[in-house]
C-alpha cells in the first residue's frame, strides 16, 4: 500500500512538474490583446493606451477600426494626457494592419460582437464592450469614456495577469 500511493505521489508531482515546465516556457510570451473600435480614432487607442502604459509586463496590445479614418482624435490623446498616458504617437489603423493570426483577445468597443468584426477563422478569444463614442461630443463625455475604458482595461490586465500565474497553458 505505502509503494502504491508513492507512487501516485510521484505520479502527480512530475505531472506538476511538466505544467510548472510549461508555464515557465509561456510565462515570458505577453498576451496579444485587440482592441477593436469603428475608426481606431477614440476609444481603441486609448484602451491601447492603457494597457501598453499599465500593462507592458503582461500585454502586448494593439488596436483597430473597422473604417479606420487615419487619424486618433486631438480629444482622446488631450483628455489620455491628462492621465499621463500619450498616445499622440499612435497612428489610426484597420484590422489588415495587425496580425490577426496572432492576437490572443480581440475586444470589440464597438457595441457589436468581436466575432462578428473578424475575420471567421479569428481562432482567439472575443470579449465585447459596449462603450459609447465620444466622437463630436464635449470633452466632459471624452473623460467619462476615457475612464470606463481605463476601468475595464485594468479589469482585463487583472485577469490576463492571473491566467499566466495560476493556468499552465499546456
Amino acid at each position: 500500500m505505502d509503494r502504491r500511493l508513492r507512487s501516485a505521489r510521484s505520479h502527480v508531482f512530475e505531472e506538476e512538474k511538466a505544467a510548472f515546465r510549461c508555464e515557465m516556457k509561456n510565462h515570458n510570451r505577453k498576451t496579444k490583446v485587440l482592441f477593436i473600435c469603428i475608426g481606431n480614432m477614440c476609444r481603441s487607442p486609448m484602451a491601447e493606451g492603457f494597457a501598453r502604459e499599465h500593462g507592458s509586463d503582461a500585454v502586448e496590445p494593439y488596436s483597430a477600426g473597422i473604417h479606420p479614418t487615419g487619424v486618433v482624435s486631438e480629444d482622446a490623446i488631450l483628455v489620455m494626457e491628462e492621465k499621463g498616458v500619450d498616445i499622440s504617437g499612435q497612428h489610426s489603423r484597420g484590422l489588415d494592419d495587425v496580425p490577426l493570426d496572432e492576437i490572443d483577445i480581440a475586444v470589440s468597443m464597438t457595441g457589436y460582437p468581436a466575432k462578428d468584426l473578424l475575420p471567421s477563422g479569428f481562432r482567439g478569444r472575443t470579449v465585447d464592450w459596449d462603450i459609447d463614442d465620444p466622437i463630436g461630443q464635449p470633452l466632459s463625455t471624452f473623460r467619462q469614456v476615457r475612464d470606463e475604458i481605463e476601468e475595464k482595461v485594468m479589469g482585463l490586465l487583472e485577469e490576463i495577469r492571473k491566467a499566466h500565474f495560476y493556468s499552465p497553458k499546456i
